[in-house]
């Protein structure tokens, strides 16, 4: 009881964090879930769960606002949902520490692009050309499949970077995390072990804080700080990771 309640604030602590940026806090919680003994397959499921959980709502108040539309979209959809199966199948098949420093060097990536993002904002979109679009889309989602992550934190700052605007690469990748993280779990759900109470426990976690994250979206004045703090518990994550599989 007291290891669920500790599951329970983890991700609801997470998810609020994460969720105030409109990103899923798999990231975080996978690596940690790991360090603190759950096993490493089950704690992507984890995290893929919770990280549709966390943005499903964001991208429906999206699409309700007109910042984006499924059409729009659609083919872009239908490929993250095809490569994330594809990664978390072949997951299978590759070394768990292999896939552990793809999730470390994913973080790393994530932590850079986080803060280069935040440099090279805009208010107005350039075009896309959409075979860039689709085979970013691909293997982004591809690589989330096989280490338990929706993408976000990869997505959001590089479609700000190619000159898309804020809040659009925002609606942009608010849509394609949660088919990527179902996709994902779906598939794992096939050949891993699955404790069903847990998953609920920070399902309902998850739920909560990402929703209230979202209401904390419009209130935050300066994101600038609360990505720094993100990076920092990400860095420190990956450190600690690290030190486990090679002590």
């Amino acid at each position: 009881m007291q290891d669920l309640l500790l599951y329970f604030f983890l991700t609801l602590g997470a998810s609020a964090l994460f969720g105030v940026i409109g990103l899923g806090s798999s990231l975080l919680l996978i690596p940690l879930f790991t360090l603190l003994g759950v096993d490493f397959n089950f704690a992507k499921v984890i995290g893929l769960f919770i990280n549709g959980l966390t943005t499903v709502s964001l991208t429906l108040h999206n699409v309700k606002s007109g910042l984006i539309s499924f059409k729009e979209i659609s083919f872009l959809i239908i490929v993250s949902a095809l490569f994330a199966l594809m990664g978390a199948y072949s997951s299978q098949f590759i070394s768990q520490t292999v896939v552990k420093y793809m999730l470390i060097a994913f973080i790393l990536l994530s932590v850079t692009l986080l803060y280069m993002g935040h440099k090279k904002e805009t208010s107005q979109s350039h075009a896309l050309h959409p075979f860039f679009l689709v085979t970013f889309v691909s293997v982004i989602a591809f690589i989330g499949g096989l280490i338990g992550v929706g993408g976000g934190a990869v997505y959001l700052p590089l479609l700000i970077l190619t000159g898309i605007t804020t809040k659009k690469s925002i609606a942009i990748t608010s849509a394609l995390i949660p088919i990527v993280s179902f996709s994902g779990f779906l598939t794992y759900t096939s050949f891993v072990a699955i404790d069903w109470n847990l998953l609920a426990v920070v399902g309902v976690a998850a739920f909560l804080g990402g929703t209230l994250g979202h209401k904390m979206m419009n209130t935050i004045k300066n994101e600038k700080n609360l990505k720094v703090l993100i990076s920092v518990l990400l860095l420190g994550i990956s450190v600690l990771m690290i030190l486990k599989e090679i002590l």
